[in-house]
């Protein structure tokens, strides 16, 4: 947002404006002093801070006429929202330098697609609103052909071993399924998987074969949504990176007698002449993004958890 033109205002997830009024009252622990930072009226910090408790249904500031106090949801929402704050700021800098034009074309694999990128896209698109951008996601060989044809700008996949472009982050992978799921060491494993090819789905039968687990694939899919509502219903197990769990599915125990199943690396690559402005501005989003997925600042209560 450059100085001097006026927020527009959005029922997305994220509002600066809200995180900014958060901030200040938690640094300042007043809200007269809060509004006396941000240049603003102390009824205007008031406002920002009840609208960010509507958007999140919890209380996060306990106020009384002598003090004002973080309650636990709040100490929790401050690492997120400072997180937030410091990847905008990143993104605004980044684009103070000549304006991106045109439409960015950008492949996100599809555990990051379903869990990661509406809070990385809000707030790259809650700063940028006009920027253009075009979004395919899915499978990694789907994205890696993507980008051989030139379909797509860059795109954050999947590798397992040696990779290619920047690692963002390892990810480790876990067996995980409905808690009152229970895998008998007597009967095939009931796995929940992609269709081929996967490198997912890959590793996760060498892993069986290797330790000479039988296993029968119960459920098979074409996109992690309809999976994850497989093991959610409690069909049988899944491989999946740990930080993309549900709320709903959770990893196996050790009597379970899963065989281990490594990590996977997620990479960011460019398409020759694909960096610009633009590209690069976009790239930065991502990498924050990747810092939470790999533990630095998790949201509460995300998927993460």
């Amino acid at each position: 947002m450059r100085h001097g033109q006026g927020k527009v205002k959005r029922d997305g997830l994220v509002d600066t404006d809200e995180l900014n009024a958060f901030d200040a009252v938690a640094t300042s622990r007043s809200f007269s002093r809060a509004a006396a930072l941000l240049g603003c009226s102390q009824s205007a910090i008031s406002q920002r801070i009840a609208r960010l408790e509507r958007r999140l249904g919890r209380e996060i500031i306990r106020r009384t006429t002598r003090r004002v106090d973080l309650t636990a949801d709040g100490e929790a929402m401050l690492i997120y929202a400072r997180s937030i704050l410091a990847l905008a700021k990143d993104a605004r800098d980044l684009l103070e330098r000549p304006e991106p034009e045109g439409v960015l074309k950008v492949g996100i694999e599809d555990e990051f697609a379903t869990t990661r990128l509406p809070l990385a896209l809000s707030i790259f698109r809650s700063e940028f609103p006009n920027f253009g951008m075009k979004f395919v996601t899915g499978r990694n060989e789907h994205l890696l052909d993507a980008l051989r044809t030139e379909d797509v700008d860059l795109i954050l996949g999947k590798a397992h071993g040696d990779a290619e472009g920047e690692v963002l982050w390892h990810e480790p992978l876990v067996w995980a399924g409905h808690p009152a799921t229970r895998i008998s060491t007597q009967e095939p494993v009931p796995l929940i998987t992609y269709t081929s090819p996967s490198i997912t789905r890959t590793i996760a039968e060498e892993a069986l074969m290797t330790a000479g687990r039988r296993w029968t694939n119960v459920v098979e899919g074409s996109n992690l949504l309809g999976l994850l509502a497989a093991a959610e219903a409690g069909l049988g197990v899944m491989a999946i990176g740990r930080s993309f769990r549900t709320s709903v599915i959770a990893a196996l125990p050790a009597e379970a007698d899963l065989p281990p199943l490594g990590t996977l690396s997620y990479v960011l690559e460019t398409r020759p002449g694909g960096s610009t402005e633009a590209a690069n501005a976009f790239c930065t989003v991502l990498r924050h993004a990747a810092r939470q997925v790999a533990g630095d600042a998790p949201p509460p209560g995300g998927a993460g958890d």
